[in-house]
């Protein structure tokens, strides 16, 4: 209402009215973040290799959910370790590193899946994920979780803040529930 006011106050040339009305602010929220031990449970709940592919591969790149749906498999490069994301956010290209226990991982997703053209196919036209689908493989895999402090609405949105400055911790929690062992120290 407020900003149909002001706009209609800016038609009729009347800018003094149209500043003088407050402006609305959202109320800004923390995102829930996960600690290790409960993204280890949340590794290990999925019994599909896919899922506990997707998810992993969103917490250890650091993903938004488009942007996890959205890569091709050309969008993998295993030789320098990172994935190129294409048109993210504000249709920006990003390069983000690929952690080489997800390497191993992914190269045992395309040796059992065989997925063409997108990395997770799915159920939509042009053959790739669906937002939705992401959204219930998160919902699913929390509700089998001890995990209280998330609601089952959780989406992939807040995916990316949740490991920001643990990267190695949770990077180590996905190679076990990946099924690689931990690599050797250079």
């Amino acid at each position: 209402m407020v900003y149909g006011l002001r706009y209609y106050f800016r038609l009729m040339g009347m800018n003094k009215n149209a500043i003088a009305l407050p402006s609305l602010k959202k109320d800004t929220k923390l995102p829930v973040i996960l600690n290790q031990q409960e993204l280890k449970e949340l590794f290990a709940a999925p019994t599909l290799l896919k899922q506990r592919i997707l998810l992993t591969l969103i917490y250890s790149a650091g993903l938004r959910g488009q942007e996890v749906i959205n890569l091709r498999i050309s969008d993998i490069d295993f030789e320098r370790k990172t994935i190129h994301i294409r048109q993210s956010k504000y249709k920006k290209d990003r390069i983000v590193p690929l952690a080489e226990s997800m390497a191993i991982g992914l190269k045992k997703y395309l040796k059992a899946e065989n997925p063409h053209i997108w990395l997770f196919n799915g159920k939509e036209q042009d053959g790739r994920y669906s937002v939705r689908g992401l959204s219930w493989v998160m919902r699913e895999n929390l509700e089998k979780t001890s995990i209280s402090k998330v609601k089952p609405a959780f989406t992939t949105a807040y995916v990316c803040y949740t490991f920001v400055g643990t990267r190695c911790e949770y990077c180590n929690a996905g190679r076990n529930y990946l099924g690689i062992q931990k690599s050797r120290p250079r």
